[in-house]
């Protein structure tokens, strides 16, 4: 068991509810202690992130128009974020409402999708639903920007139940599904391009056409009526099957890979005290023992996203952000381009020869001598955290930093040799390469693979 110490739950806390975290960062969080950590994570609308905002303007105009900056803008907020929970959260609901690009074609759209996702991530699943539902980019991947009363379309029907809320097979007939789809009819997508010489469309308005929707009684779930949307995601979200499925998905992503009844009935029970909210429901996760458990302790392997963007964090390479995009394609994973409706296959399907070599060669680049904003400089990070003493000093904050000091006592006497052991001299240690290779040995290590 390695979370012994509130330091190394805090550290955990920050793996998984973030994308790592940097000294400074940590302190921060240390000092507010572990239910402080977690009330500051669950409440991003007290942490004051204007200072990512700003950095990111430019980008966010010009990704209406253009793919590549649509992604250097997430990228950048995933790295100069102080609300990492929120982005976090943003970056699991992209997976679970799996929205893909080359279909959508229009960055402006997936934009949008985006802001919706980090607006609702932490408010009611149910309003977060029915703003995906709506939501353009939504409506043009399940194709329910063609759902009308004389064809009703099933795409998004058959995917609000079987992957958005209930669990494939779980509750729902094929009836069931086809009832959902005359409920979803009449929805369409108003675009526009801003200017003459525009790539893409941006969408203007999303309205209802009273002719194209079907106005009859429709049974969902047992329920009848003449439903339309907004009935038809209170219906599925009021289920407890939709609660279940939910918690699973969270107490999967955030803590243990196989969590028990008991523990889904804990977050089921917050869903329904408070209104469907996410926010209840990860508090029971954040701060449940289970959280902290051997079981939940890092079993999960990096995916390409989290792999990049928390080495950036840790180290302070805002320099490089840029070339983040082709730092997480050579691992496997573009955002915005999930293979399927169900989105990436998680954890062991990360990892292979051509990825390892990936994550490798990117921690190389991380830590190459003479690249100013592009890798670390080793001895101005040691010096600005007053860990440049002795060897051991050195190693332990390096170790602390990048995955939370856990090593065994033979790596730990490696790595103080490495840069000099009891001949250890800063000033030959950082001209010989050594503090630079520090950094790469620990970032190479099998357990900086793991959240």
């Amino acid at each position: 068991m390695a979370l012994s110490t509130e330091r190394q739950r805090i550290q955990h806390l920050l793996r998984r509810a973030g994308f790592g975290y940097s000294a400074e960062e940590l302190r921060e969080y240390l000092a507010l202690g572990l239910e402080g950590a977690v009330d500051r994570l669950l409440s991003p609308e007290r942490v004051d992130d204007s200072a990512a905002d700003a950095a990111t303007a430019v980008l966010r105009d010009a990704a209406f128009q253009d793919r590549q900056m649509l992604l250097s803008w997430w990228h950048s907020r995933l790295v100069l974020t102080r609300r990492p929970l929120l982005e976090k959260l943003t970056y699991f609901w992209h997976d679970h409402f799996a929205t893909g690009i080359r279909k959508v074609n229009a960055p402006g759209f997936m934009l949008v999708q985006n802001e919706t996702l980090r607006a609702g991530a932490l408010g009611p699943f149910r309003d977060l639903v029915q703003a995906i539902t709506r939501d353009p980019a939504m409506m043009v991947w399940l194709d329910n920007r063609a759902n009308v009363a004389s064809a009703p379309n099933e795409n998004y029907a058959r995917e609000i139940m079987e992957l958005f809320c209930l669990g494939e097979g779980v509750l729902y007939t094929e009836r069931d599904i086809k009832e959902a789809a005359r409920a979803l009819t009449g929805w369409r997508v108003i675009a526009s391009k801003p200017a003459p010489d525009a790539n893409f469309p941006v969408a203007t308005d999303v309205v209802f056409v009273p002719r194209q929707f079907d106005n009859g009684v429709k049974t969902i779930l047992g329920q009848t009526g003449r439903f339309g949307d907004e009935d038809l995601v209170r219906i599925v979200t009021s289920k407890p099957e939709c609660a279940d499925y939910i918690g699973g998905k969270l107490w999967r992503f955030f803590a243990v890979p196989e969590p028990t009844g008991e523990m889904i009935a804990r977050t089921t029970r917050a869903y329904f005290a408070h209104d469907t909210s996410i926010r209840e429901m990860l508090r029971v996760i954040l701060l449940s023992p289970e959280m902290y458990s051997d079981a939940a302790y890092r079993w999960r392997i990096k995916s390409p996203v989290e792999d990049v963007i928390h080495p950036l964090r840790a180290l302070g390479l805002t320099g490089r952000m840029a070339r983040i995009a082709r730092d997480t394609q050579a691992q496997g994973q573009v955002l915005f381009d999930p293979p399927t409706p169900a989105g990436w296959n998680w954890d062991e399907a990360w990892i292979n020869t051509n990825t390892l070599l990936a994550r490798a060669n990117l921690m190389n680049d991380l830590t190459r001598r003479g690249r100013p904003a592009q890798a670390v400089d080793a001895a101005a990070l040691l010096q600005a955290n007053g860990a440049t003493r002795t060897a051991e000093e050195a190693v332990d904050f390096v170790l602390d930093l990048i995955v939370g000091g856990d090593v065994d006592p033979a790596t730990r006497a490696l790595l103080i040799e490495h840069i000099g052991g009891m001949h250890y001299d800063f000033a030959q240690a950082n001209r010989s390469g050594a503090l630079q290779g520090l950094f790469y040995l620990v970032l190479t290590m099998p357990l900086a693979q793991l959240a």
